[in-house]
């Protein structure tokens, strides 16, 4: 048996779709030890495994490696599969050292050591409990046959470790500030640039915890408010990124302008060092204003922004006190007036919610025209405020993972169902039919609500016997989709008047998101004068119908360097 620790991490979808930057860490402290407190001669390797490969394939890869110890890093999407290849690893080697961290450890260390047969849990930050724990491992001898017993008694003395049978199971780490910790990208430590080297896409952490306190959050359930990751850590990781040729940074901190003039002074350094780069982060609207909008629009970035609800009652029993809708709306309108990319995140489900205020939820947050619409149901995560007080609030929750709320008072299971097939209708329609030019354009004439409209559309999906959440329908087939419902809206209403103009519109943004996110070229029978639908003089569709002239035209749309281009091709045919 060698001196050898495998971490294996599964992110969401492929491997090379994310970056595991929990497991890296706890990687990258492995490696700093290895000589000061950890044989000198240890060797960590970190494993990536794609969430669709079978326990069974990760247990065949992992089995011939020779690893004295092996780390889980447990999500709750990948739960169930880090239990499987637990079992089938000490099936098949009794004397290999099995532990767990990430998430689902820390919030629910009794469960998981009762389903998997592992001999420890890290309970919080893992990057000095997992040192200490396999420094008592290798020096009581890490080899086969060495004293299981022993190292679990050594192991409950330990802060952060979790045992079967509850011992030391309370005993929590103080927060560890990130400067003291190796970096995952550099020096000794460095779990991650060579993982990065090809990828589109990195995820970085800029600071750890968070300054709110959300009760289905597990976040902000840590103690230590928010710790800041170094300027010159940041500033070294950056330049690698820029060396990689890194092309997106996805920053991982869950409140990036929780401190305004540290924000203001990262973007301006973003700006200076990595201009080529694309980024997106995670806002809280409240705490923006002008100068923090201008700061980001100088960068090619999109931001994520957490609503929830529009209901100040729900989100006040959410742990989010004092929001004001007007002040909101006007908050997002700074990243309009930039010209700036963002989207909104909504929760179905939240304590004091119903169907009927989810609705409004909805109809409150497509009417500030997102980019983008992220619609979730409420999962009861372990450790969470949510979860310790859901017999309280009457939730019924899934027993295991992903933890998700099963009914709760005026949020029956047939309301959870029907908040489900909205939010997949929204999904399809709304965001991936890449509908926020046009949208409420388009609902005005019929006076529909955002809400009741999408409803009717996932109406008309489930008769057709189409499944809004399936991933392999393509921008055109949802074009497609999309012209005919509003076709048999428009009917309803005796508007087919403005059907033309509608779908040459709805078209015509097509193309353009097309020529955008795909790089396709797109040419355009139009039913009037091609300017009226490229720059057209009023978003209302009954001006717009009554200045067309039944004249058709042609265009084609195609990428540009600085955004698509429209070439007038002459009448239509």
């Amino acid at each position: 048996m060698m001196k050898r620790v495998l971490v294996l991490a599964m992110g969401v979808g492929e491997a090379r779709e994310s970056l595991p930057l929990g497991a890296a860490c706890v990687v990258a402290a492995l490696r700093e030890a290895a000589g000061p407190s950890l044989p000198a001669d240890l060797e960590v390797e970190l494993v990536e495994a794609d969430q669709g490969e079978e326990p069974a394939r990760i247990a065949e890869r992992l089995a011939p490696r020779g690893a004295a110890a092996l780390g889980l890093s447990v999500y709750t999407w990948n739960r169930a599969s880090m239990v499987a290849v637990a079992r089938l690893l000490r099936a098949g080697d009794p004397e290999l050292l099995l532990f767990a961290g990430g998430p689902e450890a820390t919030a629910d260390p009794e469960g998981l050591l009762a389903e998997a047969p592992i001999d420890f849990t890290v309970v919080g930050e893992g990057e000095v409990t997992t040192v200490e724990a396999l420094g008592l491992f290798f020096g009581k001898g890490g080899m086969p046959g060495f004293d299981r017993a022993a190292i679990g008694a050594g192991l409950a003395t330990l802060p952060g470790i979790a045992l079967p049978g509850g011992a030391a199971q309370g005993r929590r780490r103080l927060p560890i500030q990130p400067g003291t910790l190796p970096s995952p990208w550099l020096g000794k430590g460095a779990a991650l640039a060579a993982l990065a080297a090809g990828r589109d896409e990195v995820v970085w952490e800029l600071s750890r915890g968070c300054a709110f306190k959300c009760a289905y959050c597990y976040e902000g359930r840590g103690e230590g408010g928010v710790r800041a990751v170094p300027r010159e850590r940041i500033e070294a990781e950056l330049a690698l990124f820029v060396e990689l040729g890194v092309r997106r940074v996805f920053v991982l901190d869950p409140t990036f302008n929780w401190k305004r003039e540290r924000a203001l002074s990262l973007l301006a350094l973003f700006a200076e060092k990595a201009p080529g780069l694309a980024w997106k982060f995670e806002a809280r609207a409240e705490l923006l204003d002008r100068d923090l909008a201008r700061a980001f629009s100088r960068l090619d970035c999109q931001l994520q922004i957490g609503l929830q609800s529009s209901d100040p009652e729900v989100l006040a029993l959410s742990g989010r006190p004092g929001f004001e809708a007007r002040r909101f709306a006007a908050k997002v309108a700074l990243l309009d007036a930039e010209g700036l990319t963002w989207g909104l995140d909504l929760i179905y489900g939240l304590p004091g919610d119903s169907l009927a205020g989810f609705r409004r939820s909805l109809d409150y947050a497509l009417g500030l025209q997102p980019n983008h619409l992220d619609v979730f149901p409420l999962a009861v995560l372990p450790g969470t405020e949510l979860a310790l007080r859901a017999a309280e609030l009457g939730l019924v929750v899934e027993a295991g993972a992903p933890h998700l709320l099963l009914e709760a008072p005026g949020f029956p299971r047939e309301d959870l169902a029907k908040a489900g097939a909205l939010a997949a209708a929204c999904d399809l329609f709304y965001t991936r039919g890449r509908a926020v030019s046009w949208f409420l354009r388009a609902l005005a004439p019929l006076k529909a609500r955002p809400g009741a409209f999408l409803g009717r559309f996932a109406g008309a999906m489930d008769e057709k016997k189409i499944i809004t959440t399936m991933k392999s329908v393509n921008s055109r087939e949802i074009e497609g989709l999309q012209l005919e419902f509003l076709g048999q809206e428009y009917g309803a209403k005796g508007l087919e008047a403005l059907v033309p103009v509608l779908r040459d519109v709805v078209r015509f943004e097509g193309a353009w998101g097309r020529a955008i996110a795909e790089g396709e070229t797109t040419e355009l029978r139009l039913s009037c004068e091609a300017s009226l639908v490229i720059e057209p003089p009023t978003p209302d569709l009954r001006e717009l119908a009554r200045l067309a002239k039944p004249r058709p035209s042609r265009i084609r749309v195609t990428p540009g360097k600085s955004g698509p281009r429209v070439t007038r091709l002459g009448p239509g045919q």
